[in-house]
């Protein structure tokens, strides 16, 4: 059980990120202060920084929890799924990219100037866990054999090496991701607002086409 003291640390904390994630939505990353987020809270600079010794630190954490509670959502949808878990995950991916479009912007969009990640950070497991979120509709198609063979390029191995699938698996993952993804940013950036029409039956008509083309829907 954790004592008074670190459940009160723990609180601070969170006000800490709440308040600075307030601040992104105002002015972007790039913008965020840390005696900004300090003064937003009543607390002293000097007070905050016994918290987050400078900005880069806040910032590892506002994108390590932001991708966390994309991938637990993704992974949610999955398993509550009752026809194409694929698809599902791919659904509450936009969802969550559209509730939340400043931290999506904030894990994937223009980055950040002078912020460098810890290299094989906290950041970089979080965000693999998205990616991994996608994979059991994958593989299960894999063992069932209905994927469509997907070119496996050189990159593509090394891919598979560090997610541990099967190349061809490997391959359509890569192949359903980035067309999952690139819709997402489409549509949560404000670039599919010419069509001047609900883009919602749009996105699920285009998951389920990909989940056939690709062989994962069951």
């Amino acid at each position: 059980m954790a004592t008074r003291r670190e459940r009160l640390r723990e609180q601070t904390s969170a006000e800490i990120k709440a308040a600075a994630l307030a601040h992104l939505r105002e002015g972007g990353g790039a913008a965020l202060s840390l005696r900004a987020v300090a003064v937003s809270i009543g607390m002293s600079p000097a007070g905050l920084y016994r918290y987050y010794p400078n900005r880069d630190a806040l910032l590892t954490e506002l994108i390590t929890d932001g991708f966390a509670a994309l991938a637990h959502e993704v992974a949610r949808a999955r398993d509550a799924a009752e026809g194409d878990a694929f698809v599902a995950a791919a659904l509450a991916y936009r969802e969550w990219a559209l509730a939340h479009p400043h931290e999506f912007a904030l894990l994937y969009g223009t980055p950040i100037p002078d912020y460098q990640a810890p290299e094989s950070g906290p950041t970089s497991h979080a965000s693999r866990d998205v990616g991994a979120a996608f994979v059991p509709p994958i593989v299960a198609a894999w063992h069932r054999g209905t994927l469509k063979r997907q070119e496996v390029t050189p990159a593509l191995n090394t891919f598979a090496a560090a997610v541990d699938l099967p190349p061809d698996a490997a391959a359509v993952a890569f192949t359903a991701w980035t067309a999952i993804h690139g819709q997402v940013v489409l549509e949560t950036f404000g670039h599919l607002a010419w069509l001047g029409e609900d883009p919602a039956p749009l996105a699920e008509s285009r998951f389920h086409a990909l989940s056939e083309d690709l062989g994962i829907a069951p």
